[in-house]
């Protein structure tokens, strides 16, 4: 019964099926996905061994929600069912990523990364750009990123570079400009930590260049010419700059400004509807977006968490280069993204990696995969 309760939490998780039901099915299966979710949630966490939540986490949700609130206008039932969700995640989610192995997190993802390539072939789009059952192509391009990152730590070669290539083809379906930095950044990181992984990088240029030769795949014209000009000697790069995220960044210099202590309230610096500072966009940064919804107070703790993570990382590189990897990942992806306390993927690799940092039997830890 657990076991089967876990691979069905993993599969809504790491899958973003709630997110995923909504936009494709409607409100209706939507609220039924998210409620067999943290329904699923409470289950495991009496069912499980209990595991004390991170309580940095809670930390911040408390400053965050109870400090954005005080200037929140909008509906209150949305606000308090967000808060709700929230704190249940992190408070009851941490018996999951603990008893969540690695070859467990490489599957699914994987599976999740082939629903990209299956939107992309099955599936096209005028706008060219994929996401399978992630929804958003930024957000895809993370969670392919993350299952590269895991891959990378499989002992079997053969196994690990059709992974590799996999990922790296699945991750070109969403156009992601931060997938394709970041995949260089961490394809680079891995050939410091051992010279053999260079191979793998051989076959990432491989899979980037079926891509740019293929016509299977139709694609975004302007983003995917502009990757092609990255081989030739006219880089396009008006294209690959365009839009940036530092010039969203900058709409909301004034409202952050102006508001560093308390902030301007929930949401609203994530656009839309929810706009209430005078900028539509977004600000599509996690870190601007506590601070400018909820303080400074908050903006630390969020700062703190991340950089800790990193350093701690750092720390157990040559044994584990994967965690710097994936606390990398997280680290930047954060920059790129507004969507924090709602964006389940991310809270629940943040606690893993929390989790496998502050273990303190560190002198035997999980050991890299076989095939």
């Amino acid at each position: 019964m657990k076991a089967i309760l876990k691979y069905t939490l993993l599969v809504l998780l790491l899958f973003k099926l709630d997110t995923f039901s909504l936009i494709a099915f409607g409100e209706t299966i939507g609220s039924i996905a998210s409620a067999l979710f943290f329904g699923g949630i409470v289950a495991y966490f009496f069912l499980a061994e209990k595991v004390k939540p991170v309580i940095i986490l809670v930390v911040l949700g408390v400053f965050y929600h109870f400090i954005s609130a005080l200037k929140y206008s909008g509906p209150t039932q949305e606000f308090i069912i967000s808060c709700i969700k929230y704190f249940l995640f992190v408070l009851l989610i941490s018996s999951l990523a603990k008893n969540t192995k690695k070859n467990e997190i490489i599957l699914f993802l994987f599976l999740g990364a082939l629903s990209i390539l299956i939107n992309a072939v099955f599936f096209s789009n005028p706008f060219g750009r994929y996401s399978g059952f992630y929804v958003n192509p930024n957000t895809a391009g993370a969670v392919v990123l993350i299952g590269y990152v895991f891959c990378l730590s499989v002992k079997n070669s053969k196994l690990r570079l059709l992974l590799q290539f996999g990922f790296i083809i699945c991750g070109l379906m969403t156009l992601s400009r931060y997938f394709i930095l970041l995949l260089v950044i961490i394809t680079l990181l891995s050939i410091v930590y051992n010279k053999h992984n260079l191979i793998g990088a051989v076959f990432g240029a491989l899979a980037m260049l079926f891509v740019i030769t293929s016509g299977d795949f139709k694609l975004n014209t302007d983003r995917f010419n502009a990757l092609q000009s990255i081989f030739s000697n006219d880089v396009d790069t008006e294209t690959i700059t365009k839009e940036s995220r530092d010039e969203t960044w900058a709409l909301y210099q004034k409202p952050l400004l102006n508001n560093l202590l308390t902030g301007n309230g929930y949401k609203s610096f994530q656009g839309h509807e929810y706009d209430t500072v005078g900028v539509q966009v977004g600000v599509h940064n996690s870190y601007l977006m506590i601070l400018g919804e909820s303080g400074i107070l908050a903006f630390l703790t969020f700062v703190y968490l991340y950089v800790l993570l990193i350093i701690k990382s750092i720390t157990h590189f040559f044994k584990h280069p994967e965690y710097l990897y994936l606390s990398i990942v997280l680290f930047t992806y954060l920059l790129v993204s507004h969507v924090y306390f709602e964006n389940y993927i991310i809270l629940f690799f943040t606690i893993w990696l929390y989790q496998k940092l502050n273990n303190t039997n560190m002198a035997n830890p999980e050991t890299t995969l076989e095939s």
